[in-house]
């Protein structure tokens, strides 16, 4: 005996199997999609992508008469409750007008009396339940014969109606106050971006900037000096090449090889203040790509954990679930991470970035970024630029790819960094720091908030199917 028939039901409540319930279940299928004949015709072709709301207006795709008759799909009738077996488990809709239906739905038709809103509110409180009995490796889906066997509390039709109406009742507050929380959540969302814009722009630390006129050092010098060790550490480097050779130039002919950095490439309009200058990451930082992963099966080396993009979120590193990879004596210090870097997703989300803070000893992958600046700059300044610029879109002017977008060494190194002095810099961090704080901590509440409401509707649903309703 199920769990479910353990329940106690009131006086005139039964235990029905839901095959038993439904006169009729109704498939569907896909038309072929080599013949451009079945499709975009009028009729909606609903899919689970399309249930992403109980009441969608309109399905993503539409096919003919003819692609309806050549396939295994069927038209379900306007207002039939639909539900999905197969990737999207517990989702059910019911759609205002006449629809065809994919293979991964059912539709069931209902006698008269079982009214067609409690079914579909049924459904929704055994959305983790039919979860939890799915099976499949990659896709979860449940088998005609497991739906028909659900246990199904069936109430008399005037109770129907009566537990309907009173769902609708206490979910349209509960909804009203959710709406309420995302509109909150939307204006945090854009306040986080006008504090960002506020610190790229110089705007953030204005007053703080005008009480220390005069004492800061000029971001032109800072620039001057920047570039002077960027090339100081190339020429230490091509010395120590000549050395390794055992072949020391006689004269400085070699140093004419030297590659200045590039140039901002300017495709986002940012207006800074005049004490700042606008270099690009090329010319205060290098970058270099992570490792790419091995494919052979006979690699050599030592055996270390290393970061991929997953482990990388906004402003935090992640080092659950770590992978290991051989690395070369030659790779350990290409591929090393210290305090202070930032990492940049390459692709996936491109440009979400972390600071590593250091403390394990770990390498990093080929779909990451590693940003190590030439001077002791404030490297959390980098990763507020770049969710600017991401938070606004203007990040995307700077990635390749049609479909799938990257964002290439290429691109990143001619992405404009506005310069600032390394006090202001470091000023301007502390001030978004202590307000994105602030924001941080009502966002996590307006998310535990969310979370209430969605456990207090599957409360509802509940006390409703128990018959518990007053």
């Amino acid at each position: 005996m199920s769990e479910e028939l353990l329940k106690e039901l009131p006086s005139g409540w039964v235990w029905s199997k839901l095959g038993d319930v439904v006169t009729k279940v109704i498939g569907g299928g896909t038309p072929s999609k080599n013949n451009p004949q079945y499709w975009n015709g009028n009729i909606p072709w609903l899919t689970v992508k399309d249930m992403r709301t109980r009441r969608p207006a309109d399905a993503k795709n539409h096919i003919t008469e003819e692609g309806v008759e050549k396939s295994s799909t069927n038209i379900i009738p306007e207002d039939t409750v639909i539900i999905a077996t197969r990737i999207g488990l517990g989702k059910v809709v019911r759609v205002p007008y006449k629809a065809a239906i994919n293979q991964d739905l059912k539709a069931l038709i209902l006698p008269p009396d079982v009214q067609k809103g409690y079914l579909e509110y049924w459904f929704v409180s055994k959305a983790n339940h039919l979860e939890s009995i799915g099976s499949g490796t990659t896709v979860k889906g449940i088998r005609l014969e497991q739906v028909r066997n659900l246990d199904f509390p069936l109430a008399p039709p005037e109770q129907q109606k009566r537990i309907v109406a009173k769902i609708e009742e206490l979910f349209s507050h509960i909804d009203a106050g959710i709406e309420a929380l995302k509109k909150a959540q939307k204006l945090l969302k854009q306040y986080r971006q006008s504090v960002l814009k506020a610190a790229v722009t110089g705007e953030l630390t204005k007053d703080w900037r005008e009480q220390n006129k005069g004492k800061l050092e000029p971001a032109s010098q800072l620039l001057e000096r920047i570039l002077k060790e960027h090339r100081q550490k190339w020429e230490e480097q091509q010395l120590r090449k000549f050395q390794a050779k055992g072949k020391m130039p006689k004269d400085d002919k070699w140093k004419e090889k030297y590659k200045e950095p590039k140039k901002p490439a300017l495709l986002v309009d940012l207006e800074n203040p005049n004490e700042w200058e606008m270099a690009s990451v090329d010319q205060v930082a290098e970058i270099w790509l992570g490792k790419m992963l091995d494919k052979g099966k006979h690699a050599t080396g030592e055996s270390i954990q290393y970061l991929r993009n997953i482990n990388v979120r906004w402003g935090r590193i992640d080092t659950d679930n770590l992978l290991k990879m051989f690395f070369k004596e030659s790779e350990l210090k290409r591929y090393d991470l210290s305090a202070g870097d930032v990492l940049v997703c390459e692709g996936g989300e491109p440009g979400r970035s972390a600071v590593w803070e250091g403390g394990v000893t770990l390498k990093y992958q080929k779909a990451l970024h590693r940003v190590r600046f030439h001077l002791p700059l404030i490297p959390q300044y980098l990763v507020y630029l770049l969710e600017y610029f991401a938070s606004t879109g203007l990040l995307q002017r700077y990635f390749t790819g049609s479909t799938i977008k990257h964002f290439t060494k290429e691109s990143f190194t001619t992405l404009p960094f506005p310069l600032p002095s390394i006090l202001e810099m470091e000023q301007m961090v502390f001030r978004v720091e202590e307000k994105l704080y602030s924001i941080n901590k009502l966002e996590d509440e307006l998310d535990i908030q969310l979370l209430k409401a969605e456990k207090n509707k599957q409360s509802i649903l509940a006390s409703a199917f128990n018959g518990r309703f007053n």
